[in-house]
């Protein structure tokens, strides 16, 4: 059985005389594990209050030293008490996020990337609720950054663990399919994933501050087998400083923080069609396509620029000086059909704003002084779901909630930015 949530404190529990002692069972949510599905519950002693976290409990018997118990034993196994750092998937053993990256949609569920906390955590989109919280070695999840889903399933980039890795999971069952690793990949801190078609691109970062020659590059995977398709790298690129990359076509276009610059590659093959640089580009921190034109937001200048996908020309650059479009150090960019929806993560008041793709017009902003308050924080991601946005904040700067402390989501409506949901919600 896998470590994680489960089997933490067995080996010091069995060095314990046991104390058979029976309690009463609260059941709460369901939590999964190293693909194993486990309805959580908490159990409570009479006349200690002590608790414990248990999966399916039948005949529950727990273990105690000095009136703490250390483990759980039900139906042939060994479960860890909430204070350990292995029940973490439990129901108010942690928040309910730690510092959110990604955000996806797959399944009819919304899956958050929790990159402090190791972890991945399912969502219902109708109410808010947490179905499950995804831990444990078999995920390999390390420092998890970014998630796509291709074909049936999810992939979740991670940053760190011998350059980085992909975790394959299963959206229906939760469980972890394969982590995808290995010198061939050449995974070297990848910062974001997408998908095109079957193709899975992990996008790279590298680390030229500490090795010039350390630059950025493009894993191709094939989804449906794992198998490496090819690198794409070299100076040529112009990746220095990767930091985002969207599909639109049959090409991926990165956007580049340090060279001021967007590189335009066909994914099959990997061959270049242009560096673009120039028309407003200052410091790249994200991209976004819609209606044929590709979006760069920019933290350096406060400006979002358009570049017609085709031409890989430059239509124009953005600024609050063109329209009210509240640009504060714009960074995650996401395209639907017929806009773009760009965050300024940061400072007291963060914000999303709705763009159209075509005219440049601004349609609406939301921020932390419109009412109600959406309590946005760190902006870190964005997902669409039919016909709203879900926003993820990485912290709780701006969020009077407790639970909301490393992290929250905040749902709107597409056309109009109106809030309609908060998670935690108190």
């Amino acid at each position: 059985m896998d470590s994680g949530p489960v089997g933490d404190h067995a080996e010091s529990a069995q060095e314990t005389a046991p104390l058979p002692i029976f309690y009463s069972v609260k059941f709460s949510e369901e939590s999964r594990s190293g693909g194993l599905t486990m309805k959580f519950a908490t159990i409570r002693s009479h006349g200690r209050g002590k608790a414990a976290q248990i999966s399916n409990p039948r005949r529950l018997r727990a273990i105690f030293a000095g009136g703490t118990a250390l483990a759980v034993a039900t139906a042939g196994y060994m479960f860890a008490p909430t204070t350990s750092a292995g029940a973490a998937g439990a129901a108010g053993s942690r928040p309910e996020f730690d510092s959110p990256s990604g955000l996806a949609v797959a399944g009819g569920e919304l899956w958050v990337t929790n990159k402090r906390g190791n972890s991945v955590t399912e969502i219902d989109p109708a109410n808010g609720s947490r179905v499950a919280t995804l831990r444990g070695a078999s995920y390999g999840f390390n420092r998890p950054i970014a998630i796509t889903s291709a074909g049936s399933d999810l992939f979740v980039a991670n940053r760190r663990g011998s350059g980085g890795s992909v975790t394959e999971i299963n959206p229906t069952t939760g469980a972890a399919v394969e982590v995808i690793s290995g010198s061939q990949f050449q995974f070297d801190k990848p910062v974001a994933i997408t998908a095109s078609g079957s193709t899975l691109l992990v996008l790279n970062q590298g680390d030229t501050k500490k090795d010039p020659s350390a630059l950025g590059s493009i894993t191709e995977i094939d989804a449906s087998t794992g198998d490496l398709i090819q690198v794409i790298s070299g100076s040529s690129y112009a990746f220095e400083d990767p930091v985002a990359l969207a599909v639109s076509g049959s090409d991926v276009f990165v956007a580049d923080n340090t060279n001021s610059a967007v590189t335009d590659v066909v994914i099959s093959g990997g061959s270049l069609e242009s560096v673009i640089t120039g028309g407003g580009l200052d410091g790249p921190s994200g991209i976004g396509v819609s209606s044929g034109y590709v979006w760069v937001s920019d933290s350096v200048s406060s400006a979002a620029t358009q570049i017609d996908a085709s031409t890989d020309a430059v239509v124009d650059t953005y600024n609050n000086s063109d329209g009210a479009y509240g640009f504060g150090s714009p960074s995650v960019v996401i395209g639907t059909t017929s806009d773009v929806y760009i965050t300024s993560p940061f400072g007291s008041s963060p914000m999303v704003t709705d763009v159209d793709a075509t005219s440049g017009t601004p349609y609406w902003f939301e921020c932390d002084t419109n009412s109600p308050d959406p309590y946005f924080s760190l902006l870190s991601a964005l997902a669409v779901d039919g016909n709203y946005l879900w926003v993820a904040s990485r912290s709780g700067a701006n969020n009077p909630y407790p639970d909301a402390a490393t992290g929250s989501l905040t749902e709107i409506e597409l056309s109009t930015g109106a809030e309609v949901l908060r998670v935690p919600s108190s």
